[in-house]
């Protein structure tokens, strides 16, 4: 059943303003990315389509149970009213962050500060699992971008601690995961109606040359799979705290351990293509997982199995199942950012626990302005620093009395040291 509700709504566990009678509503969600709703709904005779206005919220079947969606497009043609409404975690759009500086602070009190900095309070509960701690800075910025934002432009919440963001009613949580590992393996060909596969080689590392402390080389190490191309995919790796061949070589191994010999695999699966296949069987059990669930994929000719994750999904809101599902080793880019008020944003969150750790660190005391790099010893925001170094036109310098005191200059223009 389809309800919609006044817009000041915060339950939605009555009929509301009653129940529609949609001709089509289906839910599109991407692993923090756009979680938004289309519906088609007739003119009927009953003229429950005049209960559809602009900000009032609609509250629908999901893969995770009823949610709510907040109208934010109407379109009226002659056979029918097309709407367009998001989840409502995007009235988050519409609050303000002024300013919000984070010092070394755990998840939670990160959440904690960010939601005190809004503009106007709402009835919003942020929650998170994430462990670790972390320093951020944002301004002038609404609260989905200080959450979501890829870190290009301001700092956020899933550029310092990684994380996945669970969207259930009013309450957000934040997990490293929001899916768990079922152990569903599906096995593909390349040309089954109803399965769109791709396969991307570009980024397969086969022959592993580890560089460790000043530069120290180990011996490469070679993937079982080295044979799979017709020449060896060498790339090198680098870790500065490794020491001995025996550190790099176990470093190789670990590289290879995580799945770079291997293609990356998007898998986009439409049900209602696949339903009229005799392969069909072996990709129903698809219908059972959720967004963040991880599978296992396997290419029976080039004799390789490895993990994906649910990264997206559209489901039919009428008959209460999945129209299509994808999966991926990632989300592949960043795509029109709903910050702005456009369709999605896409945050790609496969990065190991140590990368997290060197965006952690990049994030809060490194700063580009002016065409100049600013390396800040004291503080996150270079302009606060009291020791800081720079890198620009004047060579590399250091200041110990803040961005406007007196620079010393180490290195020149030229390279030359400066004695």
């Amino acid at each position: 059943m389809i309800t919609i509700h006044e817009k000041n709504s915060t339950t939605f566990d009555t009929l509301g303003l009653g129940a529609l009678l949609p001709s089509l509503c289906t839910v599109k969600e991407e692993l923090n990315g756009l979680y938004e709703l289309e519906l088609e709904h007739p003119y009927d005779e009953w003229g429950k389509w005049e209960d559809i206005e602009k900000g009032r919220i609609l509250c629908v079947s999901t893969p995770r149970g009823k949610q709510p969606f907040r109208i934010y497009n109407i379109k009226p043609t002659m056979e029918s009213i097309a709407v367009n409404a998001r989840h409502i975690f995007y009235d988050l759009l519409d609050n303000f962050i002024q300013s919000c500086g984070i010092t070394a602070q755990t998840p939670q009190s990160t959440l904690n500060s960010l939601k005190s900095s809004f503009n106007y309070s709402m009835p919003f509960t942020f929650n998170t699992t994430l462990t670790g701690t972390g320093s951020m800075a944002v301004s002038s910025i609404n609260p989905i971008a200080a959450l979501l934002g890829d870190g290009k432009d301001n700092d956020s919440f899933v550029s310092v601690f990684g994380g996945e963001i669970l969207r259930d009613n009013y309450n957000i949580s934040f997990l490293p995961s929001i899916g768990s590992d079922k152990g569903v393996s599906i096995r593909y060909s390349k040309n089954l109606i109803g399965l769109v596969i791709e396969e991307d080689i570009s980024e397969v590392a086969t022959k592993i040359f580890p560089i460790g402390k000043d530069g120290l080389i180990g011996s490469p190490v070679s993937s079982s799979h080295i044979n799979d191309y017709p020449y060896p995919k060498a790339r090198k790796y680098e870790d500065s705290s490794l020491t001995t061949q025996a550190q790099l070589t176990a470093f190789a191994q670990s590289i290879l351990n995580s799945g770079v010999d291997l293609p990356t695999v998007n898998i986009k699966a439409d049900f209602q293509l696949l339903a009229k296949t005799e392969e069909y069987k072996n990709f129903a059990i698809l219908e059972d997982v959720q967004l963040g669930d991880v599978v296992t994929v396997v290419n029976s000719k080039m004799n390789f199995s490895k993990k994906a994750k649910v990264i997206s999904y559209e489901w039919d809101c009428l008959l209460e199942k999945y129209s299509t599902v994808e999966l991926g080793d990632f989300v592949a880019d960043i795509t029109s950012s709903i910050t702005s008020g456009e369709k999605s944003l896409s945050t790609a969150l496969g990065a190991s626990t140590e990368v997290k750790q060197v965006l952690n660190l990049i994030s809060g005391n490194i700063t580009i302005a002016n065409n100049t790099l600013y390396i800040s010893m004291d503080n996150v925001n270079y302009t606060q620093a009291t020791k800081l170094f720079r890198w620009g036109t004047g060579g590399l310098q250091f200041s110990s009395t803040g961005v406007n005191g007196t620079w010393k200059t180490i290195i020149d223009s030229n390279g030359n040291l400066v004695t």
